[in-house]
């Protein structure tokens, strides 16, 4: 007992003890909308000295026992990953030198994974920043031996510790993960801002896929959308926790489908069924299913029905036609051949989501497919030339059918959106927006700067009304009209855009209008008349599908609604049951 309390054996004690607590902290496929996987962040009990790594790992480091923790660590994730059973990728965090230990057991890995049934290709050995590495093609040959077993290999916190490029272009990770100094306040930095760029450009030369860690605000995450990273990890998106997260948070905007109209099909309209292998048949079985059908360019690669890679009818052909090439492979596990990057997407993601997602691969091409997914497991297959041809046909009505000022959704498809709803017989709400007082506004500072009210009136409602995923469309002049789900918040959604347009309308006006509160114009007598600052009036209705029968219905309601709204010379809302 003596020995048990004394500090020089509190590693020892904790590992005997199996007091190591793994945390799960999500890392997300914003474009997708889905978990990519976990990082395992592993920590000491709960009120213990050694309960944050920091401490942990240099006690260890102190009694060179980091070879120790290091695998009791590895157990411990895997363990309590299996318990859990949560989908997607497990990324452990890995000391490169213990890789580079002559005395550090071999294969550990390998076995625990087959022991708990967990597929190599779902585990990310993530390669720490906690000591510089002097033997790089000693790690190298390290890391050559794990991918052999069907690991993947990240770099944690590049631009940072050890992690520079020199180290990145002789490992060629499968991910890298860029340092959270530059992720944050990234939008109001442009160095940093180059460096990102600059870091995305050498990943898509060098095939690696980037993570970007450390993100703590909206703003920050909207920037990495904005420089095409979609691969993210942070605070504001999900904290460590020992229940892995199982979805993306609703309060994550959807990307690059703002400007959308929401009656676009989802990638479920294009799914397929279509046989896939799993991780540990036979490259030569798929080989012949290749051979026996010509029309078969795409297998799926699963590990406990989940996709972890594609296999290319190019590719395995290419493997066959060499010399001696079906002797050598037959026998091979299809991950040797399968692409271990595949386009993975949700089955509720909608097409030009996933449109972007496959334009933004160059490996990529229109007679190949992308993996459908439901719940993390296997759904189907999409066709990448079926989806670009129903991307076209929908950008060509969308442009014809959109506000030419706004871009939103015009009329045809606001008719659309609401006899669709009254065809699901389901509750829903719409709103009639209408700007107060605008026809002077328009009188006295012009009809150029009227249609730049109008264009900030929609950018502003469709920040609010998008992210919430409810359809915006734009009738004409300063006419809106917004469709919202059952169980949608509307209330709270209509009060933040009087909120907004009332503390950011006077932007729009000259000093002295600001001064005393709205301007003078002509009335419609021709005599002047004060007008106080523009206000919008927003009318509400809860349609009833016994009695509307179409949006013409709904139109007649929602009008009497905005009526007396507009009663009021502020901004206001109107419910009308």
């Amino acid at each position: 007992m003596i020995l048990a309390s004394h500090p020089d054996n509190q590693i020892t004690d904790l590992i005997a003890q199996n007091r190591l607590r793994p945390l799960f902290q999500p890392i997300m496929d914003i474009r997708a909308r889905r978990i990519l996987g976990h990082e395992a962040l592993i920590r000491g009990p709960a009120g213990h000295p050694l309960e944050m790594p920091a401490a942990l790992f240099a006690q260890a480091r102190q009694l060179n026992q980091l070879s120790e923790l290091d695998l009791a660590c590895r157990k411990a994730a895997l363990l309590r990953f299996r318990e859990l059973n949560p989908g997607g990728c497990l990324f452990i965090n890995v000391n490169p030198n213990v890789l580079l230990d002559h005395q550090h057991p071999r294969g550990c890995t390998r076995q625990l994974a087959e022991m708990l049934d967990i597929a190599p290709e779902q585990i990310v050995i993530e390669l720490s920043e906690q000591d510089a590495v002097q033997d790089t093609p000693g790690l190298k040959k390290a890391l050559r031996h794990y991918r052999q077993l069907g690991f993947r290999v990240a770099i944690d916190d590049l631009g940072a510790g050890y992690s520079g490029l020199k180290l990145w272009s002789e490992l060629q990770p499968d991910f890298v993960k860029i340092d959270r100094h530059f992720v944050q306040q990234l939008e109001q930095d442009p160095v940093k801002r180059a460096f990102v760029q600059s870091i995305v450009e050498l990943a898509r030369s060098m095939g690696s896929t980037v993570i970007a860690e450390g993100i703590e605000t909206r703003a920050e995450l909207d920037q990495l959308q904005a420089m095409g990273i979609y691969y993210c990890q942070g605070y504001w998106l999900g904290r460590p926790a020992e229940e892995p997260q199982s979805s993306v948070p609703a309060y994550i905007p959807v990307s690059n489908c703002r400007t959308l109209p929401r009656y676009q099909d989802t990638v479920e309209s294009l799914t397929r069924s279509a046989m896939a292998m799993d991780v540990h048949d036979l490259l030569d079985d798929a080989f012949e299913h290749l051979r026996a059908d010509s029309r078969l360019h795409s297998i799926p690669v699963l590990a406990q029905g989940m996709p972890v890679g594609m296999l290319h009818r190019a590719r395995v052909m290419e493997l066959y036609s060499t010399p001696f090439g079906r002797a050598l492979y037959a026998n091979k596990p299809v991950t040797r051949a399968m692409d271990r990057q595949p386009v993975i997407v949700d089955s509720h993601t909608i097409l030009e989501q996933v449109s972007h997602l496959v334009t933004d691969d160059d490996s990529v091409n229109v007679r190949q497919h992308f993996i459908v997914t439901h719940n993390g497991h296997y759904h189907g297959l999409g066709s990448v030339r079926c989806l670009l041809r129903t991307i076209t046909e929908q950008r060509l009505l969308h442009a014809r059918y959109a506000n030419p000022l706004t871009q939103l959704p015009g009329n045809v498809p606001i008719y659309r959106e609401i006899d669709e709803a009254l065809q699901r017989k389901q509750h829903f709400h719409v709103a009639y927006f209408d700007l107060n007082h605008f026809k002077p506004y328009n009188d006295v500072y012009g009809y150029a700067q009227g249609d730049k009210v109008l264009q900030w009136v929609a950018g502003m409602m469709q920040q609010i009304i998008g992210d919430a995923d409810q359809f915006l469309g734009h009738v004409g002049g300063d006419d809106f009209v917004a469709v919202f789900d059952e169980g949608c918040d509307w209330q709270a959604l209509c009060d933040e855009i009087i909120r907004r347009f009332d503390n950011e309308i006077t932007g729009f006006y000259r000093p002295e209008d600001r001064l005393r509160r709205g301007m003078t114009a002509p009335s419609r007598n021709g005599e002047l008349q004060h007008y106080p600052l523009l206000g919008i009036a927003i009318g509400v209705v809860r349609p009833d599908p016994s009695r509307c029968h179409s949006h013409d219905d709904v139109a007649l309601l929602a009008s009497s609604a905005k009526y007396e709204a507009k009663q009021h010379d502020h901004s206001h809302c109107c419910f009308r049951h």
